[in-house]
């Protein structure tokens, strides 16, 4: 009688067990990525296709500068960045909103106490379609919006170093070089809208490490050489035609070579 109840009670006590909740998975050590289409390095051939389509397909390059920071530190890379994603913009963009990354990262459980860093590369797509207001008033919206986020964020990785890594420097003299077809032969054009936009979004970046307490990685010192009119052996930022700076996956955003030297700076940040 006795042999039976404790075995009646030890089979009890396995199904109890089994019944509370799944067996806990240990809570990886990782690198989450989010932003827009700067930081995923969409290939541009692949975009193109998902533009005529009604999902919402987040094409994103294994080279990218944060997947190769990721390689480089020994941290598997969580990537959750979009083409066109923004926070304030009124303009409509296939990316959708910033915070649909962070629901993304939080339900896939990618942020977790055991995330090491957070790499967010994000904010020119808030810098136009903004109704002609002030810049100032992009900021303080763009940081209102974002706050929230960098809450979640926060709570869900409480150990992660959060950084925002800027944009690298793109015009140069307040002229781009969007033609590159012979080799090192530059064909520079004004470009004052681009260039408050690349401003804008260099103070929106700033205002909102200030405003959480999260790191800023400036990448102007490191890039302030290497724009769209710089020399082809040099240049970390593509034309809208560019032959002559090596591979690159879309026009208008950094290259393989740039990506290759932001990737070493963050990983040495």
């Amino acid at each position: 009688m006795l042999r039976k109840l404790v075995t009646a009670l030890t089979s009890a006590a396995i199904l109890a067990s089994l019944s509370v909740a799944p067996q806990a998975v240990a809570a990886e050590r990782n690198m989450v990525v989010l932003g827009d289409s700067i930081i995923a390095d969409s290939p541009a051939t692949q975009l193109l296709a998902d533009r005529f389509t009604s999902s919402r397909n987040c094409r994103r390059s294994p080279d990218s500068y944060a997947e190769q920071a990721g390689r480089r530190l020994g941290l598997p890379v969580r990537n959750f960045s979009c083409p066109g994603v923004q926070s304030v913009s009124t303009g409509s963009f296939a990316g959708g909103p910033f915070n649909v990354e962070v629901d993304s990262a939080l339900n896939s459980g990618a942020l977790n106490v055991a995330t090491a860093r957070v790499v967010i590369t994000h904010g020119f797509n808030d810098t136009y379609f903004n109704g002609g207001e002030s810049e100032g008033s992009t900021r303080e919206r763009f940081v209102a919006a974002m706050r929230p986020q960098i809450d979640r964020i926060r709570a869900a990785a409480p150990h992660a170093r959060i950084q925002i890594v800027g944009y690298p420097t793109i015009v140069t003299g307040s002229r781009i070089c969007p033609l590159h077809i012979i080799p090192n032969i530059t064909l520079p054009v004004p470009a004052g809208a681009m260039e408050r936009w690349e401003n804008l979004a260099q103070g929106m970046n700033i205002d909102l490490a200030r405003a959480t307490g999260v790191e800023f990685l400036d990448l102007k010192p490191h890039t302030r050489n290497n724009g769209m009119c710089a020399p082809d052996a040099d240049r970390y930022f593509s034309g809208v035609i560019d032959f002559t700076a090596g591979k690159g996956n879309m026009p208008l955003h950094i290259n393989a070579r740039g990506h290759e030297r932001i990737g070493e700076i963050l990983a040495n940040s």
